[in-house]
Parts: structure tokens; sequence; C-alpha cells
């Protein structure tokens, strides 16, 4: 088993992608699971099956901040990969991962890429950047960047010092994240030579699609306000989320006007996250189903 890493998943009743992780890597690497379901059979079978892995069942759903916080709390190695389980990578990437993670020095968090790019991609450049032309560097295709969306490597020390803000329920958190690791210093990579498969909320049961739905429709827009009101000031986040304010009271009268009335819940559920985080409230929403 390789010592050097501990993979972290912040899970919510995602049995069927957990297995497939765990039988690739239950053998080789330490494995912590943050069960958000609160789903105490998921621990016991898991935990059963798989060697190496343990299962959490926090007594709440903690969203994804706190889970990896939890995580890495947890976690003994020298680097973690933080993940949802809606991902497939190949072990040989995860080895060179670890074989760039131990030879680039003072990073922050680095990162595989999407495979298909044109959908989304898992890092953002706001400005070019003298880039490392060292051999490592151009063998792996690595860049510095300025933000990194998720599936992070990051190692143990630097974490533990920059914990992920637990304000943030869903979405921006690992913004949020990696910027404060930049702005202390700490170099971003995205490396584009090693690249893995993300499945998104598609992934997931179809008895959750409405859950999904609710989820993200508050906690976007709350996120995305609280993000840019804590770090480029409060009336610069007003600006920046009038247009969702906007897009949201269109699409109301939209689906009012045509009846589709699961819509325009949904389209609520914008507004209510956004002034929910306008008027400093904390990100509470929990939809049941």
């Amino acid at each position: 088993m390789h010592k050097d890493l501990t993979l972290v998943f912040s899970s919510y009743q995602s049995l069927n992608l957990l297995e497939k992780i765990l039988s690739r890597f239950h053998n080789k690497y330490r494995i912590i699971i943050v069960e958000n379901s609160l789903d105490k059979k998921i621990k016991t079978f898991l935990e059963k099956k798989y060697n190496n892995t343990k299962v959490i069942i926090p007594t709440k759903n903690l969203g994804l901040a706190k889970s990896y916080n939890l995580g890495i709390a947890e976690a003994k190695s020298k680097f973690i990969f933080l993940n949802n389980p809606d991902m497939e990578i190949s072990d040989q990437s995860l080895k060179k991962l670890i074989h760039c993670a131990k030879k680039i020095k003072n990073f922050g968090a680095i990162s595989p890429i999407f495979k298909n790019e044109k959908i989304y991609k898992n890092y953002k450049i706001f400005s070019e950047k003298k880039q490392n032309r060292s051999s490592l560097f151009k063998k792996f295709n690595i860049i510095e960047v300025d933000l990194l969306d998720n599936n992070l490597f990051v190692k143990k020390t630097n974490a533990t010092k920059n914990l992920f803000d637990e304000n943030f329920f869903l979405f921006f958190e690992t913004f949020d994240f990696t910027r404060r690791l930049k702005l202390k210093g700490k170099k971003l990579y995205a490396i584009k030579n090693i690249r893995f498969n993300h499945f998104g909320a598609s992934s997931l049961p179809k008895k959750y699609d409405n859950l999904v739905k609710k989820t993200r429709s508050y906690h976007y827009n709350w996120s995305k306000f609280y993000y840019l009101r804590k770090n480029f000031g409060y009336l610069h986040a007003l600006r920046k989320i009038l247009p969702n304010i906007i897009k949201a009271l269109k699409k109301i009268i939209i689906n009012l006007l045509t009846f589709n009335l699961k819509e325009v819940q949904l389209n609520f559920l914008e507004l209510y996250g956004i002034f929910s985080s306008i008027f400093l409230l904390k990100s509470f929403f929990r939809p049941k189903n």
C-alpha cells in the first residue's frame, strides 16, 4: 500500500461510484469517505468489503467544505487527494500525481484535468504567467493557474493550516480554498498530461434528480455571493449577482406563463439563495427530496 497518499471523498448515496473506486484502489491507498446521507448501511458494507477504507457517518449532512476538513483531519499521509465520487482516474495517473507532487516545490494544490474540457475546465487562468520550463513541467505539461475547482491534490501540512471555509455548504469552496493558498504564496498547478473522467450529477440515481436541482438552485447562488463578498467586497458582490437576480425573475415570469410550476419553484430557490446571502444569513437550506 502506498503510504504517501490518502484518497478523501465527500459522498451522498454514491455507493455504485464508490465501489468502482474502491475495487480499484482499496489495496493500494488509504481511503476516507464522509457519507453525508448518514446511511450506516453504506459504512458497514464498504468497510467490511474493502480494506484500508474508513467511512465516517457525521451527525448531519456536512456539505463539501466540512467533509473535506474532516477528511483532512483524519488523514495521516503526506499527501491527500480530495474528490467527489463522480470521477474515474487510473492508478498510473495517481502515481504520476505523487511523482509530480514530490518534485514540485512550494505548491499549494495541483490537479489533473478533465478528459473532456469542452464541457468544463476545472481550473481558471485570469492573467498570463511565465511558465516553468523545467523538464518535469514540459514532460507533464504542467501549467500555473489562478484557481482550481475540486479534485485537489494537496500536502497534508498545507491543508491543515488552510482549511476550507465551513460557511460554504456547496459550490465555490474550492475556489476560495485555492485562492487563499495562492495569496499565501503557494503555487496552483493544472497537469494537462494527467487526465480523468468526471461524470457530474447525472451519475446519481434518478430518484435524487429533484434533490440535486433544489440544492444547486439555492446553494450555487448563496455561495457565489458569499465568495464574492468575502474576497472582493459587498458592493462588488452586489454588482456581480445582479444579472443572476434579473435572470431568475425572467425565468419565473416565463415559467408562470407556461404553467411550469416545478421550474418556478427552482427559480424561487435561486432568489432565496441570493437574498439569504445578501442579508448575511447562513446557507441553511437542506432539501429533503
